[in-house]
């Protein structure tokens, strides 16, 4: 009797204590520092977007980089993109080799496109209207858009794995692509009223602002009008959950002091890729034979993955995680892309040691670096003459020795050691492709009818080298991160190179700026209204 009533009386203070509050509970979330409805990790394109965004909802926001300086891998970008602009391409004249590439898309049936063949069918019928009417300017739609991303982006790794873009992802990405552009020129940003088409872009629906620094500029003055406070060299380093919520970010200052960040609505996570951690990119790896630790990279220092592993931390889901592009045309010491000459992708011509074409120059990132890879050490060049150069001011390049310059071919062929009769006899052969816009050796669809004729003239060394990283957070279309049991996070959203689905196997030169204002203007929005 005596054990029975020591039993029920402590069984009695149990109850009394956890109704008291003095029972065991769930870890409650740090005391704030700062609050806001918005909390975005990360100061790039991705960033200051979303921040722009979702204080255009009404939000008050909280901007965290940990750099010392806005601009990501954005500000260090060729600061083109890609977008089906009616208007621009009445300015583009059609030409008999795209007008082959629309043609053999009429043969090609739907069975090939997968999730995409709805988007092809509509292509299909867009194209055969076309080439009923006029086609002496150029034909571009938001369905070939799309169905240019999947075929740029359906890769199978050395596993035998195959990945494509995610069509629902694709959709709203090629659909408010022009959106985007105009989002910008609304706040006084200028685009040259010229497309081209950007190494890997497969269709000149690339647009130009003269540098990524022209984005970072517009959106952190309208961030800063708009009263999103940042705060500089403050590191995200742990996602706050509170009841199965993101609610905030434990973040480092540079003198080690720890902040904590209230998030009333939301975190953003726009942190970039994994580019700049040899580490990394080796452990996910699975489309390179070799992902040499050495590599060198075009992206920033801070481009190190931190975002994936904060969110893999609460749960959230990886997608495409092994493919990692390949920036064909870098610097072969540094990485850089900035330190050579050449045109839009219908001019280039590579030319390696041995001086001979070896590729299409118009294919896809990821088929250039592996031909460049195949090349004695890994190493070719850009020629361009004076009509390509145009009146742009080469002298600090040329004193660099980054771009070799010659008054004629045999000289230019002497200057980077190749050899002489193969290396002119070469650019005739590629000149006459151009006239007859027709390449039997690699089957360049787009010449832009520009010649390598007029003197002086130029070669630029390059080399592959790491450039984007296109696995990442798995997302949904209104940019919420996805768990690994198949739902939104709450709480928690990601835009820009954080973010995985997108992009797949391979990501299409002058997508990645479209990416990161499109994604990154819905994370905003989504935050700010608690989606």
């Amino acid at each position: 009797m005596i054990r029975r009533k020591w039993a029920v009386l402590l069984l009695v203070g149990i109850l009394l204590l956890t109704a008291t509050g003095c029972g065991p509970k769930e870890p409650e979330a740090p005391a704030a520092d700062k609050t806001a409805d918005v909390i975005v990790v990360g100061g790039g394109g991705a960033g200051l977007a979303a921040a722009v965004s979702a204080a255009e909802n009404g939000a008050s926001v909280i901007l965290v980089e940990k750099a010392s300086n806005l601009g990501g891998n954005t500000l260090v970008s060729g600061g083109v993109m890609n977008a089906v602009d009616p208007e621009r391409q009445k300015n583009v004249s059609m030409n008999d080799a795209l007008l082959n590439e629309l043609k053999s898309l009429l043969e090609r049936d739907e069975s090939e496109f997968g999730d995409f063949a709805p988007a092809f069918r509509t292509l299909k019928e867009q194209i055969t209207e076309y080439l009923e009417g006029d086609t002496s300017v150029l034909f571009d739609s938001v369905e070939l858009h799309m169905i240019h991303t999947y075929l740029g982006g359906t890769r199978t790794d050395l596993q035998g794995n195959t990945i494509s873009p995610e069509y629902d992802l694709i959709e709203v990405l090629c659909n408010n692509a022009l959106g985007a552009i105009e989002w910008l020129e609304g706040y006084g940003q200028e685009f040259s009223d010229e497309i081209g088409t950007v190494l890997g872009a497969l269709w000149p629906r690339t647009h130009s602002t003269g540098g990524g620094r022209a984005y970072i500029d517009t959106l952190s003055g309208v961030a800063e009008d708009l009263g999103v406070e940042i705060l500089l060299e403050t590191a995200g380093k742990e996602l706050i959950t509170e009841d199965g919520r993101v609610v905030g970010v434990k973040a480092a200052q540079a003198d080690g002091t720890e902040l904590i960040l209230r998030a009333n609505n939301g975190v953003v996570l726009a942190t970039g890729g994994f580019g700049e951690n040899p580490e990394m990119r080796a452990q996910y790896n699975t489309y390179w034979p070799e992902m040499p630790l050495t590599m060198p990279s075009t992206n920033i220092p801070t481009a190190n993955g931190d975002g994936i592993t904060m969110a893999q931390q609460v749960g959230a889901d990886l997608v495409g995680m092994g493919f990692i592009q390949l920036m064909p045309s870098s610097d072969p010491e540094t990485g850089v892309l900035f330190n050579g000459l050449w045109g839009s992708a219908e001019t280039q011509v590579f030319i390696n040691k041995q001086g001979k074409r070896f590729v299409n120059e118009y294919a896809e990132r990821d088929v250039l670096a592996k031909a460049a890879l195949e090349q004695e050490d890994g190493l070719f060049f850009i020629i361009c003459d004076a009509q390509i150069a145009g009146d742009r001011n080469l002298d600090h390049l040329i004193e660099a020795e980054d771009v070799i310059k010659a008054d004629t071919l045999e000289e230019l062929a002497e200057k980077i050691g190749v050899p002489v009769e193969t290396f002119v006899a070469e650019i005739e052969k590629y000149n006459s492709y151009v006239d007859a816009q027709h390449d039997p050796d690699f089957g360049k669809s787009n010449f832009g009818n520009y010649k390598i004729t007029t003197g002086p003239f130029y070669a630029t060394p390059r080399s592959p080298s790491v450039h984007h990283t296109m696995g990442g957070l798995k997302i949904d279309t209104q940019a919420r991160v996805i768990s690994t049991e198949g739902q939104p996070i709450a709480g928690l959203y990601a835009a820009g190179e954080v973010g995985g689905g997108i992009h797949a196997g391979n990501r299409l030169g002058g997508n990645a700026i479209t990416d990161i204002l499109v994604f990154g203007r819905i994370a905003g929005e989504s935050a700010a209204q608690k989606k």
